[in-house]
């Protein structure tokens, strides 16, 4: 082979590798120049955004190119408008909400749990067990929801029928429950942290009768109890997603034992980002909270368990029917 012949096929070789490196750097360039995608987290204000705290404050960078965009809504219809209009592609919800966005859209799957049960039945008077209720009339919050139909459902197990061996007196929310309790118009009550914690400050008589999440679990063999508060994902956004919702997972599993281990400071997290909560009732409310993150795979049989009582009780609280296995989420 001569000189030239040499030199030419060095010249080539060249040419060749810096278009390699060319192309290569194009499809690095592209690829970091890939368009923003933005994702839609939604959650209610209280025990949910309490829970997700960490990652609302801190917004950790969850995979490349992603913007996660965190709101915690203050009312229960702005939340179920968010859900049912597919407009969050991440959202905590009650769990009865859960099977109503997947029967009513067919588009939310469930993927975990942030919370269970937190709800406690409390008293002024002396009782003991239910046997004591019997005649009584028990405050309450969320007629056909979670706090109303787990209570019932417990309670009909235990022997009490609603409205005949005892009266329920329904307000609108918590934070009038409260007030109701201190000023003595009512002296039993089904009450959930946080607002347990702030109910107990203020009126140190109020004793704690039942966990109703113990309760559950010991009618129910259940592990963990009844779910309250759900994450779920819009199937289209989590079939184009999968990377990204199982990282964010982890960061929620992350966050929840961080809220159990950081007390103080998730009060002060909490605060910054919007909770409504006092931040001095929620190292106290996480004693009782329940929080913690158990992957629907763990959970199953919890939620199809959950939705049987509520069907039966009241079959609008799921939507009309029981959710079938679409509803679960697979990895």
């Amino acid at each position: 082979m001569n000189f030239k012949r040499i030199t030419s096929l060095i010249i080539v070789g060249v040419m060749s590798t810096g278009l390699l490196l060319g192309c290569g750097s194009n499809k690095t360039a592209k690829e970091e120049n890939k368009e923003e995608k933005s994702v839609k987290v939604v959650m209610p204000d209280g025990l949910p955004s309490i829970a997700m705290a960490k990652l609302v404050k801190e917004k950790p960078e969850i995979g490349k190119n992603y913007k996660v965009e965190y709101s915690i809504e203050k009312t229960p219809e702005n939340l179920s408008t968010a859900v049912m209009k597919e407009e969050a592609d991440i959202a905590v919800v009650p769990s009865n909400m859960a099977a109503i966005a997947y029967n009513k859209t067919k588009n939310y799957e469930i993927a975990g749990t942030v919370g269970f049960g937190s709800l406690y039945l409390v008293s002024t008077e002396e009782i003991k067990d239910y046997e004591d209720l019997n005649g009584k009339t028990i405050a309450n919050i969320g007629r056909g929801l979670t706090p109303d139909i787990i209570t019932k459902s417990i309670f009909k197990e235990r022997g009490l029928e609603a409205d005949k061996d005892v009266t329920f007196n329904y307000l609108n929310a918590a934070s009038e429950l409260v007030p109701t309790i201190v000023a003595g118009k009512e002296k039993i009550a089904v009450v959930p942290e946080p607002a347990l914690s702030a109910l107990m400050t203020k009126k140190p008589e109020v004793k704690i009768v039942k966990n109703l999440n113990d309760e559950w679990k010991e009618l129910n063999n259940s592990k963990n109890g009844y779910p309250q508060s759900t994450i779920i994902v819009k199937k289209s956004f989590l079939d184009e997603n999968k990377k990204f919702i199982n990282d964010f997972l982890k960061e929620v599993a992350n966050g929840t034992k961080w809220a159990n281990e950081n007390k103080e400071e998730l009060g002060n997290y909490s605060e910054e980002i919007g909770v409504s909560t006092d931040k001095v009732m929620i190292p106290k409310a996480m004693e009782r909270a329940n929080i913690g993150f158990v992957d629907i795979k763990d959970s199953k049989d919890d939620y199809k368990n959950y939705y049987k009582k509520l069907l039966e009780i009241d079959p609008s609280s799921v939507g009309g029917a029981l959710p079938d296995e679409g509803i679960f989420m697979e990895r």
